[in-house]
């Protein structure tokens, strides 16, 4: 078993996978499981089905936070199972259906794994609108609406326990990736920072019980977020051009300079766009040819 698990609760079970530091967890309770995210490859789907198995787990569920091709690729394999996604999943993944075939196939035959037949996205039997109560045996978790990464996120809320499956924000190792809207992922971060959180974890890195690290994370967030708005807004009220305002955002600190750079000058393309500059003539920008 490639797969390493973890009992972070009483009630969670986590794996790391190997590919994007990627979290991939199990919500159980007197037998009853729901997955989160299972993925990525297919020995590892395969981990999270024995293990499970070995736990005597009935899987009746599958989570999938987000339309994202790692985030979508094990659902098919517990068919017994109901899939819950966001409302705007169903058009997330017809919108960005070549562009997830294409992403899956490249890192499926970097991994040494021949796609068998091209990836058709799990379609949901339920779908959330902002807020919707899950239950797992005898455990209540909420799934939330958490939008800014991509228009169909959700989040992982357990009230009692005070952790948060927060998908693809709040990582160390990641900036925000705005591949959604700037101001939906403003107001997302806004929630969290009103939100009791005791426990974090991210759907890429590493998950934290340490109270002051979540605040940092959450804070270090919304100020990139803040200072990007305020450096792009400057360069639009002007009438400068994209590339002024890639310039203009060019000396910006943010966690993991390097590994996210490419990402930062994608925030800055979809930030300029947002706030009123013209997209221009003949270029495609990052976010809408990477997903």
């Amino acid at each position: 078993m490639s797969l390493h698990f973890e009992a972070l609760t009483p009630h969670l079970w986590t794996a790391k996978c190997r590919g994007y530091a990627m979290n991939t967890g199990i919500l159980h309770d007197t037998g009853h499981a729901a997955l989160i995210d299972p993925a990525l490859l297919p020995d590892e789907v395969e981990d999270i089905a024995a293990f499970c198995g070995e736990q005597r787990l009935t899987v009746e569920t599958v989570v999938i936070t987000h339309h994202h091709w790692d985030h979508c690729l094990g659902a098919a394999r517990f068919a017994g199972a109901r899939v819950v996604t966001h409302q705007a999943y169903i058009a997330q993944t017809a919108l960005d259906l070549k562009r997830t075939r294409r992403s899956i196939q490249r890192y499926k035959e970097a991994e040494g794994v021949v796609p068998a037949i091209p990836f058709d996205p799990p379609m949901p039997d339920q779908t959330v609108d902002r807020i919707m109560g899950l239950t797992i045996g005898g455990i209540h978790v909420q799934l939330v609406h958490t939008p800014g990464h991509a228009r169909d996120h959700l989040s992982v809320y357990d009230a009692d326990a005070a952790f948060l499956w927060a998908g693809d924000l709040l990582s160390d190792l990641e900036i925000p990736f705005v591949s959604d809207r700037l101001d939906a992922f403003e107001r997302t971060l806004g929630m969290f920072a009103g939100m009791e959180i005791r426990f974090l974890i991210p759907g890429h890195g590493s998950p934290t019980r340490d109270r002051d690290e979540i605040r940092r994370r959450i804070d270090a967030d919304r100020s990139y977020l803040s200072e990007l708005r305020t450096r792009v807004e400057a360069v639009v009220l002007t009438g400068g051009s994209v590339q002024a305002a890639v310039a203009a955002c060019a000396d910006m600190v943010f966690r993991n300079l390097v590994d996210n750079a490419e990402s930062h000058v994608m925030n800055v393309e979809q930030a300029f766009l947002e706030c009123g500059g013209p997209a221009p003539a003949g270029v495609l920008l990052g976010w809408s040819r990477e997903l």
